[in-house]
């Protein structure tokens, strides 16, 4: 395509203003009566498209721009009577006229919408899909085209070397931005779609992310693959991370937690090369052999949970860098990242060796602790009377602890679930029901507990605030000084207004709209509520917010995003985050890529070694540890509150 077209890429795209000065050009000369060819009149309908989305140059009136509307009509007129003339005989020869493979997604897109493809018969539509510079992508955004040619689209398809990855795309991989929907036919059927998935697999040039794709693909009308495909796609994964890592080697970073006898202080922390050392003194951990007390070190210790007692391990996506999110990734998948993993890593090593720790000082171990915390201290301390927590037997594998545990901690939430809502535990309606439940529906004692913010709210004055891709901390004389976002450099040092680009202060004016920011006297940029961006901060950084545990000065203006219906509450025990944190462990309703630990267990598709049986046994520790933790908040809340 030739570098002065016009092309609409998108109504937020940043080639807006210098495609509608070309356009103005175009609009200025145009005349029905024009000579024009194919490519023309694409052209012609990118500048139509930008019209009719409100799209204008600065120095236009609205004068100009009702001129420019109505010519526009004149415009349409023009396209659809060149394109009432395509038909099987001229078809391919007005494609193969195409400037680019870029205009394909226009060219079909007129055809579908003005249904042209009825005067091409499927044979001639046929010879146009295997011809050299067809681009199958373009015609599978138009569901009108699909539907009409499916037979001929699903020949193609079952052929085509990257149908997979055509597949993977549409209904595996996460796209953070909107795009255009691919759509398939119907007679492509399921079995159609996995035979296309495996002849993939066995390709030697299979792409790594679209086998992790495939990998995580979860069970749909849509889409669906035997366990034998999935393994098959587990052993090209594997194979071809070996692969990379043989050729292009890595680097290594470590974390290696101890705990010391002759350590006087509770925590001690260190870096050796690219190894984080965390060293914990035996004698502060068991100077209390209270059960509460030990419980304890999992919040002020080892960080369980973070200053706003929600679980400090969950995936966040502010932890992502932009590499990272760059990064090819499936909508079934939890998202592991780097920081995701070192947590992980770093609160097993945690509750591992000091379980280890408390069993060769014959202190009370966690499992006890556990049982302590829901059969006294519920009661001792709440008054929630009638709870229990049956430990293991002594002497038991770990294949059957981790079975007993699973019920017990079924068992606990149902308790938790019922006390809420009947004000007691009564253990015979406990017994009356088996049937599932989702972590979203173990309710809070607490009202107004977590704060989310709603969908599409405040996104882009987030994105200016806090984002290290919003180019707006990058400004003279701070550039060789690194902050983050423009928030850091705002709190961090005295910026002035005057100093930033014209681009960056039409940012900046948006925030200023909004009440955020506002320039001084002086015409330094300042925060015009520290309490208000604060609460904005937390929702970027953590995703959630747990009410009760702010200032009250934070409360009056979380009430008020409320009331503007740009917060909502949720009463649960557990945030969103949380919840999806468990069921990555737990189960496979939200993701493809967890432990599963309730149905492999259940169904004895576990694993049989000892080290990984281990490894699940101490997963499930720490998860009912997590609970405990949360339930203590909860009840803590609970008094508070209402004192």
């Amino acid at each position: 395509m030739k570098s002065d077209r016009v092309y609409f890429y998108s109504k937020y795209d940043g080639a807006c203003f210098s495609n509608l000065e070309l356009a103005d050009k175009i609009l200025n000369t145009f005349s029905a009566e024009n000579k024009y060819d194919i490519n023309d009149i694409i052209e012609l309908y990118q500048v139509k498209l930008y019209i009719d989305n409100e799209l204008f140059l600065k120095k236009w009136t609205e004068v100009e721009i009702n001129r420019i509307k109505e010519k526009v009509k004149v415009i349409w007129s023009t396209i659809v009577q060149y394109w009432n003339k395509i038909n099987s005989s001229n078809i391919n020869g007005l494609f193969s006229q195409l400037e680019c493979w870029t205009l394909q997604d226009s060219f079909w897109q007129i055809t579908s919408n003005l249904s042209i493809h009825k005067h091409i018969d499927k044979i001639s539509f046929a010879n146009l899909l295997t011809s050299e510079n067809c681009n199958i992508r373009a015609i599978l955004h138009q569901e009108k085209l699909v539907a009409y040619y499916g037979s001929e689209i699903r020949d193609y398809l079952l052929n085509y070397e990257k149908s997979a990855e055509l597949l993977l795309s549409q209904f595996v991989e996460k796209h953070d931005r909107e795009r255009n929907d691919l759509f398939f036919p119907k007679c492509l059927n399921i079995k159609d779609r996995e035979d296309i998935i495996i002849r993939y697999l066995d390709k030697k040039e299979a792409n790594l992310n679209f086998v992790r794709l495939a990998l995580n693909i979860k069970k749909s009308d849509n889409l669906e693959i035997s366990d034998k495909t999935r393994l098959k796609a587990k052993r090209l994964e594997e194979k071809l991370n070996q692969e990379i890592l043989d050729r292009n080697g890595g680097t290594l970073f470590g974390i290696q937690v101890a705990f010391s006898e002759d350590q006087l202080e509770p925590f001690s922390a260190s870096k050796n090369g690219n190894t984080d050392i965390y060293t914990y003194g035996i004698k502060y951990l068991l100077k209390s052999d209270m059960p509460i007390s030990y419980l304890g070190h999992f919040i002020n210790l080892f960080f369980y949970l973070d200053k706003q007692r929600c679980i400090s391990m969950v995936s966040k996506d502010s932890e992502f860098g932009t590499m990272e999110k760059i990064f090819m990734k499936s909508k079934n998948e939890y998202p592991v990242g780097p920081i995701f993993s070192r947590k992980e890593t770093l609160s097993l090593a945690q509750i591992f060796l000091f379980d280890k720790i408390l069993h060769q000082n014959q202190k009370d171990n966690i499992e006890k602790c556990i049982q302590y915390y829901v059969v006294d201290h519920l009661d001792n301390l709440f008054g929630l009377k009638g709870f229990r927590f049956n430990l293991p037997s002594n002497g038991i594998s770990y294949f059957e602890r981790i079975r007993t545990l699973l019920a017990e901690f079924d068992a606990l939430l149902r308790q938790y679930k019922l006390y809420k809502e009947e004000g007691e535990i009564d253990n015979e309606l406990l017994c009356m029901s088996s049937t599932a439940y989702n972590l979203s529906q173990i309710p809070s004692f607490v009202a107004r507990k977590y704060c989310y913010l709603n969908e599409g709210k405040l996104a882009l004055p987030i994105h200016f605030l806090f984002s290290d891709q919003s180019g707006l901390s990058y400004v003279e004389p701070f550039k060789k000084s690194n902050y983050h976002c423009l928030y850091d450099l705002i709190i961090n040092e005295e910026v002035l207004y005057g100093n930033f680009e014209s681009y960056q202060c039409d940012r900046l004016h948006h925030l200023f709209e909004l009440g955020y920011l506002y320039v001084d006297h002086n015409g330094y940029l300042k925060i015009k509520d520290e309490n208000q961006l604060f609460v904005l901060k937390q929702l970027y950084k953590e995703e959630v917010i747990n009410y009760w545990h702010y200032s009250e000065e934070c409360r009056v203006i979380i009430d008020q995003m409320v009331d503007d219906d740009i917060m909502y509450f949720e009463d649960t025990l557990f945030n969103r985050l949380e919840q999806s944190y468990f069921n990555y462990y737990l189960n496979k309703k939200e993701f493809t890529n967890g432990l599963d630990l309730r149905n492999s267990f259940m169904h004895g598709t576990n694993p049989d070694s000892e080290n990984e049986l281990i490894k699940h046994y101490y997963v499930l520790l720490r998860i009912i540890v997590l609970t405990i933790l949360k339930i203590d908040d909860d009840q803590s809340l609970k008094l508070r509150v209402k004192d």
